[in-house]
């Protein structure tokens, strides 16, 4: 195994990358997936996270680059003896980047995201009552992330951790609605992202 790591490490160096420029366009793409299985007191308690966003981004200097994304993402929260949580929707809005070169391959940038999300959770009880409700609101959020340039436009990235203010007001099918507002940092497996991006054109392209 460490002779694996050891080797695609070289590949990397070995790689003449080029940064991006000044006016050249990002498309991307990022992948989060999470899920644990717990168990307690003889109970069982499954949690499954699934995010998916594509983007594409113009940058207005070679460090800072704007653009727009969109997302799905579904979540289910099945404990054992209680109330099964699905929760399946969409995001959309813009996002900003600010890149930090280490060297000639790798670089980190902080990303800020601005979001209006918007989602269907259905609820089911241990003795199969049914109840739905519509959730929508806005995510700000800043998260950091790790970029390796690969060569000829490609780049992987690892993102972990993630804070940020979520407003987020939910419709049941009967009764009133509610908002709940709530701001931290969130540090579990549904933070952790890979992706991949492609980058053309820019300054003396």
């Amino acid at each position: 195994m460490k002779k694996v790591i050891v080797s695609i490490f070289i590949c990397l160096m070995a790689v003449n990358v080029s940064f991006a420029q000044k006016g050249s366009i990002l498309i991307n793409g990022n992948l989060s997936f999470y899920a644990t299985n717990t168990k307690s007191n003889n109970h069982k308690d499954k949690t499954r996270d699934f995010r998916f966003a594509p983007g594409i981004g113009y940058r207005l200097t070679d460090n800072f680059l704007v653009g727009l994304k969109v997302g799905y993402f579904s979540n289910v929260n099945d404990p054992e003896g209680d109330i099964k949580t699905t929760n399946k929707g969409m995001t959309v809005g813009p996002y900003a980047r600010y890149y930090y070169p280490l060297n000639d391959i790798f670089s980190i940038y902080g990303q800020f995201d601005f979001l209006y999300t918007h989602s269907n959770e259905e609820n089911v009880t241990y003795f199969n009552f049914t109840s739905t409700q519509k959730n929508k609101g806005c995510r700000i959020s800043v998260s950091p992330h790790i970029n390796a340039h690969v060569g000829k436009g490609w780049s992987l990235n690892f993102g972990f951790g993630t804070l940020g203010f979520d407003s987020i007001t939910s419709i049941p099918e009967q009764g009133e609605q509610s908002t709940q507002n709530t701001f931290g940092m969130d540090l579990n497996g549904s933070s952790i992202d890979w992706g991949v991006s492609y980058t053309f054109g820019g300054a003396g392209k």
